[in-house]
């Protein structure tokens, strides 16, 4: 859900939808809050382009694809260990039961990470700093998305943005409970993955 236009002001900004951050939640109340999508919806939205899911653009697809030059960038970020494990649905589907024992293997695991055959999520292992930029508008996942993200989000828009928890959000085709567990040595894998994301963005992480 890259660019958005609100039609009653012709207002637009980026949504830089980094995948397992509420994107499609946020989405949804973007669209109920007058705000058009500039690359369409549904169907015709979740396609592949350049090689990458077109709503999960990263920052060097964006900026050389979309119409972002001179308008707001926001986003959300996740705490690096919560968001692979969210993430991790995508791997249980491939790799089966015995996935946290690979993944707990350095080696294995960043194999598996570099050959992840699934093309769809190719952006859903990416560190999210690959997303953003000095221009981006950053609010934390952990933070929730109350009234609060609300007023953050239309004083950057310019726009009076409500929103609803109860939104309905179309679901993914997998299972959501299929999610690894945590393990310290899984941890530190993915500490390692994602490095700068934890010195940019959740400093208390490094320890």
């Amino acid at each position: 859900m890259p660019t958005f236009k609100h039609q009653s002001t012709g207002k637009r900004f980026l949504f830089i939808h980094i995948p397992r951050t509420a994107g499609r939640f946020i989405g949804a109340n973007l669209l109920k809050n007058d705000c058009e999508c500039e690359q369409g919806e549904g169907d015709s939205l979740w396609v592949m382009r350049n090689r990458v899911e077109l709503p999960h653009y990263h920052r060097e697809y964006y900026e050389k694809y979309l119409d972002v030059e001179g308008i707001p960038h926001i986003t959300v970020v996740r705490n690096p260990i919560d968001r692979f494990i969210s993430c991790s649905i995508f791997l249980s589907e491939l790799y089966g039961d015995n996935l946290e024992e690979l993944l707990e293997d350095p080696m294995m695991f960043s194999s598996m990470l570099q050959n992840f055959p699934s093309t769809e999520s190719v952006n859903w292992f990416r560190p999210q700093v690959d997303f953003i930029s000095e221009k981006t508008h950053i609010w934390k996942f952990e933070w929730g998305f109350s009234n609060s993200f609300g007023v953050w989000l239309s004083d950057i828009v310019g726009v009076d943005i409500k929103m609803r928890k109860d939104m309905p959000v179309a679901k993914l085709p997998t299972d959501e409970s299929k999610k690894v567990k945590r393990s310290d040595k899984l941890i530190d894998n993915i500490k390692s993955l994602y490095r700068k994301d934890i010195e940019q963005l959740y400093p208390e992480l490094a320890a």
